[in-house]
């Protein structure tokens, strides 16, 4: 019974994790490459992108960066997401970009 729950419960955890990190991940990738665009764009039409807008869009790159890459109950995961979201927020604002930021999956194909 006890020894069938934990490994029911680890099991469950970890599956749990694997979906948050999956989570996490797929939006860290989707702001670190927005900004890598507008970082690209910028440097072919220096005029379309103002230098405080390519600060606001570096200072996404880097913070997506310092994220680790291994749990760690220390690394803030929420509060530095919270952070990228708040950056690409105001970047956005100061762009006058709307992005969404659900794509529709089912437009896709493989």
């Amino acid at each position: 019974g006890l020894a069938a729950g934990e490994a029911i419960g680890a099991e469950e955890g970890r599956e749990l994790g694997l979906e948050h990190g999956y989570d996490i991940g797929k939006d860290l990738g989707f702001y670190r490459g927005w900004a890598q665009e507008w970082l690209r764009a910028a440097a072919a039409h220096p005029d379309l992108v103002p230098a405080r807008a390519q600060k606001k869009l570096q200072a996404i790159v880097d913070a997506v960066n310092d994220v680790p890459t291994v749990n760690d109950e220390n690394a803030h995961f929420g509060e530095r997401l919270k952070a990228i979201q708040l950056k690409f927020k105001t970047v956005s604002a100061t762009l006058g970009v709307s992005v969404a930021t659900e794509l529709p999956t089912e437009s896709l194909s493989y």
